[in-house]
């Protein structure tokens, strides 16, 4: 078991957020909570990563439920989303923003449980997933949620991680080495100085892979055919498991 899970509830509602409130507190589940009486005040501190989990009301002045949720996935586009309303009219525009559950009100204990233990197990899923890597600072675990790509520079191997972060490895081993150490399907070599993490694809150009939060990784043409096909492939396999 990981550190306590970072929630945030943004909700205009007194009454809700002391049930919501309620509700975690006797899941049984450490957690440390956030509480914000609107989108506005949310997105005013809201930085990618902070949170495990972001409860949000569809029914609010100004911005509503969804417009939070497009703003927040501007910016973080993993954090889990929980939608409370009184109404179903929204699950439609909330599945576009890969919620994890569209609760009504007034939520239940069994919907908060829910909710918590399916987030506390994507939190402990990524932060056992990383790569470990040399740098100047030291050594560094990195999240394979956090890696977009690495490239190849100047003889040296570059993480373009989230957030437009680069991390530069001081180690000795190749992009080659680097390779073997990651996870595939989810890693593919795409170009002799290129690995590429297939979750943060945005789109395929025609000839190369454009990643989330900008970037191109270049795809070798010999390769082009099969790589692309290997990822239309892990877009369908993702399709399928959400579906189950």
């Amino acid at each position: 078991m990981g550190e306590d899970i970072r929630i945030a509830i943004c909700e205009d509602s007194e009454k809700d957020r002391a049930l919501l409130l309620e509700r975690i507190r006797a899941s049984g589940i450490a957690a440390k909570c956030e509480a914000f009486a609107s989108g506005e005040a949310f997105m005013a501190s809201f930085k990618p990563g902070m949170y495990h989990l972001v409860y949000l009301d569809i029914y609010m002045a100004e911005m509503t439920g969804i417009d939070v949720a497009a703003a927040i996935r501007k910016l973080d586009e993993d954090v889990p989303l929980a939608f409370t309303t009184t109404s179903r009219n929204y699950a439609f525009e909330a599945n576009q923003y890969d919620s994890l559950l569209y609760i009504e009100k007034p939520v239940t204990q069994k919907k908060i449980n829910h909710t918590l233990t399916l987030a506390a197990a994507l939190r402990d899923k990524l932060e056992a997933e990383t790569l470990t890597v040399s740098t100047d600072g030291g050594r560094l675990d990195i999240r394979y949620n956090d890696l977009y790509y690495i490239e190849v520079m100047n003889q040296r191997c570059i993480l373009q991680m989230r957030g437009g972060r680069k991390v530069v490895s001081t180690t000795k081993a190749s992009i080659n080495d680097l390779e073997k150490m990651l996870p595939k399907p989810r890693f593919i070599r795409t170009h002799r100085a290129y690995i590429v993490n297939m979750d943060k694809i945005q789109r395929f150009n025609g000839t190369d892979f454009v990643m989330k939060g900008g970037g191109i990784a270049y795809i070798t043409q010999k390769e082009r055919r099969r790589i692309k096909a290997a990822y239309d492939s892990w877009l369908i396999s993702n399709v399928q498991e959400d579906e189950i």
